[in-house]
């Protein structure tokens, strides 16, 4: 999966459950599994950036002081228990003990604040989030972290437990004036978790193999290869020639076929992800708030799912996923399609139709994998009925990533994790945030975003998050397209995927149309 394929890391976490993964195989055999994965990632620093590729290798050779389970609830990582103070303002963690990192090193409460600290002083992926929270770290022994807040902050045990949030090891990065070029970040990571990185081939594969004295018990999975195929059909055939083991991101034209095939399992993973466009409000065109609603108005939602994802993918309303009904504003939406009112809106800004009949073009960048480039050409088709000549640039991963976050794009769309809590909703229209890619500033939501973190119940902080909706719905930084579902595929013999193995019904938890699945 990719950034926002994805971005998703949440993704497939195969990490969380590696330990459980199990072949048909004896006991004296070797057992390696290969995974497919969308792209090379574009960084092995686990803490400086989103990649949604790469955190599949992340979550296998690092841990987190907390992580997040196939349910999105945090529980025990690096720590084993943890208090807070009565106050809200202290959380004491307490460590495992008799951690080692890969090259035999003992792991201590040092490693948590030197990260910590690193993130915010390198402004990594969670560094926003830490630096207006966080006050000062104590490690009182090695076995003991101590972090002091600014204010409460209920998504806190969240933000440590979510997304780019593993320990790097101090003894490495101490010596390292540039995190993102160092060895440890570009060809050999150093970790706790239970894999070690083996070797890395460029568009090829990258290779791990486990961790005997990984705290939490050794892997049952002796070597774990990740399979780099960007092409989806290339995949597919690889996954049916046996070359494949788990294949991440079937495509919709191959769900049905391979749900009825008795030697394939099927998983889907869906909540609290989306599509969506993102516009960038920095760009002379896309600031322009009659050409953002053109667009929102002229967009079949409907259409966009049954034609480009097979009904798979149900159309996206809300400018949150509907998985928190405390948080989810229903009301605030981009309204039905309006095909007239989106050209009149562009004859307002001061377009004129052209001799084709184009009031304006703009270029929508998507990249490869999964549904986004099918999603693009119903969109394409949809604005042209508005007089909008819409380019559809298709590109791999790293090359999206680079375009959208150096802000010289119009129009991009991106999908990714908007939980476990929706403060997470922050990281992308937040002044500033790390994933904010839309460029977008509101002061009045910034407030929103503040006080959601400070308040304690979910009614409280359900009327910060809704009220932040409507604005959205209002300014349209972001447009809302079609909810996510990524399958998965597997063979029998093998078992242990959380997106496979532990939903009873392939569709279970899937934003699926009933007529397209029976």
């Amino acid at each position: 999966m990719n950034l926002m394929k994805k971005c998703l890391i949440a993704l497939l976490c195969v990490a969380l459950m590696m330990t459980g993964f199990v072949f048909g195989a004896s006991a004296e055999e070797e057992k390696t599994l290969v995974v497919s994965l969308g792209a090379d990632p574009t960084t092995f620093n686990p803490v400086m950036k989103g990649d949604d590729d790469g955190h599949l290798i992340y979550q296998n050779v690092f841990d987190g002081l907390l992580e997040l389970n196939y349910n999105s609830e945090v529980i025990p990582g690096l720590a084993t228990s943890w208090e807070t103070s009565e106050d809200g303002l202290t959380y004491t963690f307490h460590l495992a003990t008799d951690v080692k990192w890969h090259d035999g090193v003992d792991f201590t409460s040092a490693d948590v604040k030197y990260t910590y600290e690193r993130i915010m002083a390198e402004n990594g992926f969670i560094g926003g989030t830490l630096s207006a929270t966080l006050e000062s770290i104590e490690c009182p022994d090695d076995d003991t972290v101590v972090l002091n807040l600014k204010a409460p902050d209920a998504t806190l045990l969240g933000t440590l437990a979510w997304y780019e949030h593993f320990i790097i090891p101090k003894h490495i990065y101490e010596n390292e004036e540039d995190w993102a070029t160092c060895e440890a970040a570009t060809s050999k990571p150093i970790g706790t978790g239970p894999f070690k990185f083996a070797d890395y081939q460029t568009g090829v594969s990258i290779t791990l193999e486990k961790n005997e004295d990984y705290f939490k018990g050794a892997p049952k999975i002796d070597k774990l290869i990740y399979m780099i195929v960007p092409d989806d059909t290339t995949a597919v055939q690889a996954f049916y020639n046996g070359e494949i083991d788990i294949l991440t991101d079937v495509p919709t034209s191959e769900v049905l076929n391979m749900q009825n095939d008795p030697e394939i399992k099927l998983g889907c993973m869906s909540a609290a992800r989306r599509y969506q466009l993102i516009c960038n409000m920095e760009n002379e065109t896309m600031s322009k708030w009659e050409v953002r609603k053109a667009v929102a108005l002229a967009l079949d939602r409907e259409e966009i799912s049954l034609k480009a994802t097979s009904g798979l993918q149900a159309p996206a309303y809300g400018f949150y996923p509907p998985f928190l009904d405390w948080a989810y504003n229903a009301d605030a939406d981009i309204g039905e399609r309006d095909v007239e009112q989106a050209m009149a809106l562009l004859e307002q800004a001061g377009y004129t139709k052209n001799a084709d009949g184009y009031y304006l073009t703009l270029t929508l960048d998507v990249f490869t994998g999964g549904t986004y480039a099918d999603c693009g050409k119903v969109i394409q088709a949809n604005l042209k009925e508005a007089g909008i000549d819409l380019k559809l640039n298709v590109m791999e991963m790293a090359a999206w990533s680079e375009k959208i976050e150096s802000g010289n794009y119009e129009l991009g769309m991106m999908a990714g994790y908007q939980g476990p809590d929706p403060d997470a909703m922050g990281k992308r229209i937040g002044t500033d945030q790390v994933m904010n890619y839309s460029n977008y500033s509101n002061e009045r939501v910034d407030e929103l975003l503040a006080q959601g973190r400070a308040l304690v119940t979910e009614e409280d902080r359900g009327a910060c998050y809704k009220e932040i909706q409507a604005i959205l719905a209002e300014d349209l930084p972001i447009i809302p397209i079609v909810e996510f579902a990524s399958y998965h595929a597997c063979y029998a013999e093998v078992y242990g995927d959380p997106y496979i193995d532990q939903i009873a019904d392939v569709h279970d938890g899937c934003y699926a149309k009933a007529e397209i699945l029976e």
